[in-house]
């Protein structure tokens, strides 16, 4: 017996915590090393009660989550002296190598924490019922003290039950109950007396792995008689392990192949493979050199994990075959070989085709097809095999077919070419000029003789059939009523109800609009400025075009209706140069849309240019308040006005001289904080009622915000927590009277002097980093930038 232990961690169990006692899951699984994973259970007892001497006759069975007190206690004036039991359900363990046990338990309140541990746990028999003091079951060995913990009460208690639980599952016990007592004479001393909280065990064991199944030899099941078409085939085992648990990854197990000549099964090789989660399937390649043509082989599997191995699987048998059997021979009376126009029957028309591997004796059929051999046949006794096959094409006909063995290997690839007839239809388009909803007379004229019959389709329609005359021809009209590409395929049939090949007849039919003007040609030559109005006119493509719908680089769609000649005009001012695409398209009364119409047009620009000396493009300059000049200059005669705009301003006008040059004077008001600075000047030239396209001029103004000085607190550091300090403010703007400062999210004011300057004064409350925000403003509201100051206060000592 182990009595007095040094407190330690816990070994094995992977919950530690009070609160993980209560809330661990029922199943876990170890991963200490990639290869030795192993199943671990948390089992909760399925009874707990105590007994209490003061009530001998009496049973106290609890809730299996409630806490149960051990020792000696007091409760409403009396003495009791109590000993807790646990039953344990040993069911799940059957068969199984208990590997590690552990118990966990835990103090919801201790009676004199002074006073050291003296808990045991003893193996008792199982009782039927819930014991009493008098009927307490037999004791038997002690299993162990309960660790040491400096806490008190503490949360987390641990013992090893390995022998115990071991000793209990190789006895094939169903069942384990465990007694907690205080040791000795101290169960009577109320000092020593304790409640605890349910005791559990963390239990790792272990069961062999199920023995391999579903053995395969490149991916076929294992039979008598198995062939195998390659010395280096996969082999292939489905390993399980009992130790699966619901939601968690089973052991990881390993697969040892082994295989052998069937004749000599001394000379046998074994490989394992890495261990991996069960379920699995393991594969195994045999590696080069190792099989031989003709030779038959054996090859069995072994599962195991860390702690065991499974029996070896039963043996599966194969036979090596590589060779290859001899390329068919293809015969046929319907479509001999060759080229021999006109050819023979026709597409659709079934012909037979025999097939034959002369020298060969292991014949199992034949793979064939038109485009490759994908289809099988069987061959009969004699190894040949006999189709039927209708041609889908003509005039040249093609049959790809390959023989097979019974390994499943497969020859070289015969080609078998011949010629089919050409039977499909022609068709004569009546009206081929014909526009889009006109009719069409077609006449289906036959490709072979005894036509009783022709199916038409129209694009995608449904299919018409309609009757052949005497002389084998048939005529049908059709409108169609799609634009662009159109397909007419038809078919024939015989009295004797042969089909003939398809023909074929495509026609486009282009209902796109056509789009003219005079103020913009179309397709791209110089067309008027921009600003000025130009007339579209829209010509219809269909017959019956009741509106048209069109738009202008990707604008909003405009609809406007057709006049009684089917045509439309609309009117578009152009606001930027170069080219415009403009997309149209039409419709009838009955909502049938024409294709759309993409054409393009060029418009002449005419933006002007913007000069300044005092804020160039793309420069910082200036600032808030200072001035600036701008000079705005015509790109051609006529120009006789400006419209422009300061971003975040209003639009203004200007009037240009004689010479088409206007100049315009502008003081920023404030600093665009949003934008970095940035400002954007958009300018127009007017002539009349036109105006121009647009030209940017976007610059960055100056921030000009103060600067700030303090040898009391400069950015190097100095001060300390609570001690004030001067900061000089001295304005950068032109005719700043105050200035606006933030500290601590704080906003105040004070009055610029006439030198430009202020003094504040400013109390840190901590040390470390600290930022000074300033910012200045005239006496009409100008508004310069906002910049900071950075200083450090120093830590006080």
């Amino acid at each position: 017996m182990r009595t007095a232990r040094q407190w330690r961690a816990p070994r094995r169990f992977l919950i530690t915590g009070a609160a993980a006692l209560l809330t661990a899951p029922l199943a876990v699984i170890g991963t200490t090393a990639p290869a030795a994973a192993s199943v671990i259970r948390f089992e909760r007892a399925t009874s707990i009660s105590y007994t209490d001497a003061k009530q001998p006759a009496v049973a106290f069975p609890v809730d299996t989550t409630d806490n149960v007190p051990v020792g000696t206690w007091k409760s409403d004036g009396a003495t009791h002296t109590s000993r807790a039991y646990f039953t344990f359900d040993l069911m799940p363990y059957r068969g199984k190598e208990v590997i590690n046990a552990y118990g966990v338990t835990g103090e919801s309140s201790v009676t004199d924490c002074e006073k050291p541990r003296k808990i045991e746990i003893w193996r008792t028999d199982t009782p039927a019922q819930p014991p009493t003091w008098n009927t307490a079951p037999q004791v038997h060995e002690n299993a162990d003290a309960v660790f040491d913990s400096p806490a008190c009460p503490a949360g987390y208690l641990e013992l090893d039950l390995t022998d115990i639980v071991r000793q209990a599952v190789a006895d094939g016990q169903d069942s384990l109950t465990l007694m907690a007592r205080i040791a000795g004479k101290k169960e009577k001393e109320r000092r020593f007396g304790r409640w605890l909280k349910p005791l559990g065990i963390s239990i790792e064991a272990n069961a062999a792995p199920d023995v391999p199944s579903a053995l395969t030899v490149e991916g076929r099941t294992c039979t008598d008689g198995l062939l195998i078409g390659t010395t280096r085939p996969v082999l292939s085992a489905e390993i399980t392990d009992p130790d699966k648990v619901d939601g968690f990854a089973g052991d990881q197990v390993s697969a040892t192949f082994a295989w052998w000549p069937a004749d000599r099964p001394t000379e046998r090789t074994e490989w394992t493979s890495y261990p991996y989660y069960a379920p699995t399937r393991f594969t195994y390649t045999v590696p080069e050199g190792g099989l031989v043509n003709g030779g038959t082989y054996a090859f069995s599997v072994r599962a195991a994990d860390q702690h065991a191995s499974s029996d070896w699987s039963p043996e599966c048998r194969f036979t090596v075959d590589t060779v290859r059997p001899p390329a068919p021979t293809v015969t046929s009376t319907d479509y001999p070989s060759g080229w021999n126009p006109p050819g023979h029957g026709g597409p659709g028309i079934p012909g037979t085709f025999h097939f034959t591997a002369p020298g060969a004796d292991d014949i199992a059929g034949y793979y064939y097809g038109e485009s490759g051999p994908f289809s099988y046949m069987a061959a009969d006794e004699s190894g040949a095999a006999t189709i039927s096959h209708a041609p889908t094409r003509s005039p040249s006909g093609r049959l790809y077919v390959q023989a097979a063995d019974r390994t499943g290997n497969r020859s070289a690839q015969t080609i078998y070419e011949f010629t089919v007839r050409d039977t499909a239809p022609r068709i004569t388009d009546g009206n081929p000029g014909g526009a889009f909803g006109e009719p069409r007379e077609l006449t289906f004229t036959p490709g072979m003789e005894d036509v009783v019959e022709y199916t038409y389709r129209l694009n995608d329609e449904e299919p018409v059939t309609v009757p052949a005359g005497a002389d084998g021809t048939a005529t049908a009209t059709i409108t169609p009523r799609k634009s662009g590409s159109n397909r007419i395929t038809v078919t024939s049939r015989t009295s004797g109800r042969l089909p003939s090949g398809e023909g074929q007849l495509s026609f486009y039919l282009s209902t796109e609009p056509t789009v003219s003007s005079e103020q913009y040609p179309i397709g791209g030559a110089e067309g008027a400025l921009v600003g000025t109005p130009g007339t579209f006119v829209f010509h219809p493509g269909m017959p019956g075009v009741t509106e048209y719908v069109w738009s202008v680089a990707g604008g909003p769609e405009q609809t406007v209706a057709a006049e009684a000649d089917g045509t439309a005009s609309v009117t578009f001012t152009s606001t930027f140069g170069g080219f415009h695409w403009m997309e149209v398209y039409s419709r009838t009364a009955d909502g049938t849309v024409s294709g759309t119409a993409s054409v393009y047009f060029e418009a002449t620009s005419w933006a002007p240019t913007i000069e300044s000396t005092d804020y160039p493009v793309y420069q910082e300059s200036g600032g808030p308040g200072v001035a600036g000049e701008f000079t705005f200059r015509p790109a051609r005669d006529g120009v006789t006005g400006y419209v422009y705009t300061f971003e975040g301003e209003e639009e203004r006008t200007v009037t240009a001289g004689a010479d088409g040059v206007a100049t315009i004077n502008w003081t920023p008001q404030s600093y665009p904080a949003d934008r970095s600075g940035w400002v954007r000047l958009t300018v127009r030239a007017t002539m009349g009622s036109m105006v121009s396209d647009e030209t940017e001029h976007s610059f960055v103004l100056n921030r000009l915000a103060p600067t700030v000085t303090s040898s009391d607190y400069p950015p190097t550091g100095g001060g300390g927590p609570n001690v004030p300090g001067q900061f000089t403010l001295t304005a950068q703007m032109p005719g700043s009277t105050e200035f606006v400062y933030r500290y601590n999210g704080d906003e105040q004011t004070v009055a610029a002097g006439a030198d430009g300057t202020a003094t504040i004064t400013l109390t840190p409350q901590y040390d470390g980093s600290h930022y000074l925000y300033v910012s200045s403003r005239t006496a009409s509201g100008i508004t310069s930038g906002e910049d900071y100051y950075y200083f450090q206060v120093n830590y006080p000592g």
